[in-house]
């Protein structure tokens, strides 16, 4: 099984999304710990159940991930959907 890549699935994990190379378990306290290669070459643990190491996860819910173009894209379309907004508020002050 190891030495393997293993994606981070933790959403709340900083390396969320990235693939890590992992080269053995531990246990520390009881939880189930990979040791892993972090991107800068240094070794770190993260807890297994973090990853895809032992099966995939189950979604908790819907996921939406964007990326750098995707947040401004995003961004874009509100601002035009707030100024709609303020422009109907004018309106309908104006017809009062």
């Amino acid at each position: 099984m190891l030495p393997c890549e293993v994606r981070v699935v933790s959403a709340a994990h900083p390396l969320s999304g990235r693939l890590v190379a992992a080269r053995s378990f531990k246990r520390l306290n009881g939880v189930l710990l990979l040791v892993i290669e972090l991107p800068d070459g240094s070794p770190g643990t993260i807890p297994a159940a973090a990853t895809d190491v032992l099966g995939p996860v189950e979604a908790d819910g819907p996921a939406v991930v964007l990326d750098a173009a995707g947040w401004r894209r995003l961004r874009e379309l509100a601002v035009v959907l707030a100024s709609r907004g303020e422009a109907a508020g004018r309106v309908a002050r104006a017809r009062a």
